[in-house]
């Protein structure tokens, strides 16, 4: 029971520092808006991986053990290069704070860090694939394997679990990816 859980709450705790809206009075629309956000967001998302480790090592079988460090390697790995992947963000902007990386950006159109910042930007997509197993990087998961990876032990709820954590997972990271390169919750034509 605890390793669908180690992997299903931190990819909700995510969400909880995406600003949703420009402030209305006195009230932000963000749950937690910290000035260390992005690093309270990476530092979340990593606590997933001993969840997976867990889970392949809980089915007592050499295959979900070893899917699950496979898994577990690939997330690390890809980790390092999407943290790596915002540095020049919170460069330009000088601050590790979500809202006022937004509000730098609401320069316009062209004021978006993904112009500032390409290969940054580049860097960060392919990171996001590879971090929700998404193609071509989801050897840990395919198709052909005759074992489904870490997970394999696991039905009904638990093993639902596993895949609401993924796909939360995907929503927290564009979430974070429109955040940081896309301007937010400003649209590309909006009057804010």
């Amino acid at each position: 029971w605890l390793a669908p859980a180690i992997v299903m709450i931190p990819s909700l705790l995510v969400i909880a520092i995406i600003p949703f809206g420009s402030a209305l009075g006195d009230q932000k629309m963000v749950i937690a808006d910290l000035n260390v956000g992005i690093l309270y967001s990476f530092g979340i998302v990593s606590m997933g991986v001993y969840g997976i480790v867990l889970a392949g090592y809980a089915a007592n079988s050499k295959y979900p053990f070893v899917g699950g460090m496979r898994s577990s390697a690939q997330m690390i790995s890809y980790e390092i290069a999407m943290g790596l992947s915002v540095i020049p963000v919170f460069l330009i902007v000088g601050s590790l704070n979500l809202s006022e990386v937004i509000e730098y950006q609401g320069q316009g159109f062209f004021g978006w860090t993904v112009f500032k910042q390409p290969v940054a930007f580049i860097i960060f997509m392919v990171a996001v694939f590879a971090e929700t197993n998404r193609l071509p990087f989801d050897l840990p998961e395919a198709e052909q394997e005759l074992t489904a990876g870490y997970h394999t032990e696991y039905s009904s709820m638990k093993f639902a679990l596993f895949f609401m954590a993924e796909y939360i997972k995907m929503i927290a990271v564009a979430m974070i990816g429109s955040t940081m390169f896309l301007g937010g919750f400003q649209g590309p034509f909006v009057d804010q």
